[in-house]
């Protein structure tokens, strides 16, 4: 082994060295050279046994109180070995896609866009005594009891639980979407079927009441109203046309 070789030269030098001072100085160099070489012996074995580095630098001075009797010879090692890089397991990930759920509707139809229309937008002959003859909203006629929905999110502004007035019990709700406010109305629904308080927010397609026959009609239907802004009402067919999905 290297390492032995290496040794031995230490120590033949380390006898040639001493053989030329005195007996003291022999006696306390003879102790010193016997540390240097237990040293190179165990730092060998130690470097052997754990794999040291591809190059080691081992320096050996005398102690204090012994380095006046004798010069001290520095030793050097070099040891040469291979150091094996053990495998390491790596952490892995594994992304995945995952679609997102698609964003609650906007705008819906109040009883469903199937529900048949039984009076439009606009200009009419008034259908019974009282009935305005200039239609604010259009008429659904989906069958009684069935559930209004709110047209878009919104905070509830009003609502008549009793049945009085043109358009009996009703519900007012302000919404605004893109920025831009507007209202819708519901009409005619049935006594003791509002769910909603003022105050309250409400989703799209929430359910706020049920189709009644209450106020000045002439049957079970659902009147309702666009108002954008706040202000003067639009054809609600052609606005939900245009908006709900």
């Amino acid at each position: 082994m290297p390492f032995r070789r290496a040794s031995r030269a230490g120590a033949v030098r380390l006898r040639r060295a001493s053989n030329g001072g005195s007996d003291m100085g022999r006696d306390r160099f003879s102790g010193l050279g016997r540390r240097l070489l237990v040293g190179l012996a165990v730092g060998g074995l130690l470097a052997g046994a754990a794999g040291a580095p591809a190059q080691a630098s081992v320096v050996f001075t005398a102690a204090a109180g012994e380095s006046s009797a004798a010069p001290v010879t520095r030793q050097s090692l070099e040891v040469d070995t291979a150091v094996e890089t053990p495998n390491v397991a790596r952490d892995t990930a594994t992304v995945r896609h995952v679609p997102l759920p698609p964003p609650p509707p906007r705008v819906v139809w109040p009883v469903g866009a199937g529900a048949a229309v039984s009076d439009g937008f606009g200009a009419r002959v008034a259908p019974t005594a009282g009935a305005s003859s200039n239609h604010q909203g259009v008429d659904f006629d989906p069958g009684l009891g069935t559930p209004v929905h709110s047209a878009a999110a919104g905070v509830v502004r009003e609502t008549v639980t009793t049945d009085s007035g043109g358009c009996g019990v009703n519900i007012t709700i302000d919404h605004r979407q893109n920025g831009a406010p507007f209202s819708t109305v519901y009409c005619h629904l049935a006594v003791g079927s509002v769910v909603v308080a003022p105050g309250q927010r409400v989703a799209a397609g929430q359910q706020i009441a049920s189709v009644g026959d209450t106020g000045v009609s002439t049957g079970a239907h659902l009147h309702f109203e666009v108002h954008p802004g706040g202000g003067a009402a639009v054809d609600p067919l052609a606005w939900l046309h245009a908006h709900a999905t």
